[in-house]
């Protein structure tokens, strides 16, 4: 199991355009493009919310065939939003 609850990182300018995301790091001169499932991650990224947890909200929220391993696209998802720098996977 995993306990870490990912923090998005502050000072991002978020802009819906149609189907997607824009997140924009004015420090980086950096701009995002998050479909919706990634948009729901990053939402999730509130520091309250393990892998585990948004696994069940993505399956809420989006059909997905039960035998695929969504909290393996969640890890994904998250290792390159640290790695862009749009969020802090913090251990509680």
């Amino acid at each position: 199991m995993n306990t870490a609850k990912p923090v998005r990182k502050q000072g991002l300018i978020v802009q819906d355009i149609g189907h997607e995301t824009l997140l924009y790091s004015a420090e980086g001169k950096v701009v995002h493009v998050l479909n919706p499932t990634a948009k729901l991650i990053w939402e999730l990224c509130d520091g309250t919310h393990t892998a585990d947890d948004m696994e069940r909200k993505l399956r809420m929220n989006f059909s997905t065939a039960k035998e695929h391993n969504v909290v393996e696209d969640i890890e994904r998802t998250l290792d390159l939003f640290v790695s862009k720098g749009i969020i802090d996977k913090t251990v509680h």
